[in-house]
C-alpha cells in the first residue's frame, strides 16, 4: 500500500476511495485504538470512536470545498478521537478522569470545528444500523432512496408489498429501540417527559 500526503487523503475521503479509506484504518487505527483502551475504554469503544471520527472528518471535507489542514493527518485524527472520547467519558460520568496521551497532539486554543450532536447522532444511527440484519438494512436503504415498495419486494426477492411494508416498520422499530437504548441517547435527544 503506497503512502499518501494529506491532501491526497483528504481527496480521497471526499472521493470514498476505498484505498484511501484502508489506508487510514491501517495506518491511524492502531493510535486511536491504544488511544481509548488505555483511558477507561474498550477494543469496541475504539472501533466506535474511530468510526465516529472517520464521519466527522467526512463531513467537515464535503462541507467546506477547500479545506486545509495545518498538521500531519495522524495529529489531526488523534485530537479528533481525543476530544470525541473525553465528550463520552463525559458523558459516561467520568467528568475528572484525565487522558494519558501516547501521542503528541495539538492543543488548539479553538476547535477546528466542534463536534456536534448531529455528529455523534449520525455515528449512533450507524452504529446501530449495522447491527440491524441484513434483509433489514437493505430495506430501510431502499427505502431511504424512494424506491417504491412494490419494486423493493422484487428487488429483495420477498413475497409482497405488504411484507416489505411491515418489515420495514419492524426494522424501524427496531433501530430505534437500539437507538433508545445506547447510554448517549438521552444527552443527544432531547425529549419531553409525557
Amino acid at each position: 500500500m503506497s503512502e499518501f500526503s494529506v491532501e491526497e487523503i483528504i481527496e480521497g475521503i471526499k472521493a470514498r476511495d476505498n484505498c484511501v479509506l484502508q489506508y487510514i484504518y491501517k495506518n491511524y487505527y492502531p493510535t486511536v485504538h491504544h488511544l481509548i483502551v488505555t483511558n477507561s475504554g474498550t477494543p469496541d469503544d475504539a472501533k466506535d470512536i474511530f468510526q465516529e471520527c472517520i464521519i466527522i472528518i467526512f463531513r467537515k471535507v464535503k462541507e467546506q470545498e477547500h479545506f486545509l489542514l495545518n498538521s500531519s493527518f495522524k495529529t489531526f485524527i488523534y485530537s479528533i478521537a481525543r476530544h470525541v472520547w473525553l465528550k463520552h467519558l463525559r458523558d459516561r460520568k467520568y467528568e475528572d478522569q484525565k487522558i494519558q496521551d501516547q501521542q503528541s497532539f495539538i492543543e488548539l486554543k479553538e476547535e477546528p470545528f466542534k463536534v456536534s450532536n448531529e455528529d455523534l447522532k449520525m455515528s449512533l444511527y450507524q452504529k446501530y444500523f449495522k447491527k440491524l440484519p441484513e434483509d433489514c438494512q437493505n430495506i430501510l436503504k431502499l427505502t431511504a432512496r424512494d424506491i417504491p415498495q412494490k419494486e423493493i419486494a422484487q428487488a429483495l426477492s420477498f413475497r409482497s408489498e405488504n411484507y416489505v411494508k411491515k418489515r420495514k416498520h419492524n426494522c424501524k422499530e427496531k433501530l430505534i429501540e437500539m437507538i433508545k437504548q445506547d447510554p448517549l441517547y438521552p444527552d443527544l435527544w432531547d425529549e419531553p417527559d409525557t
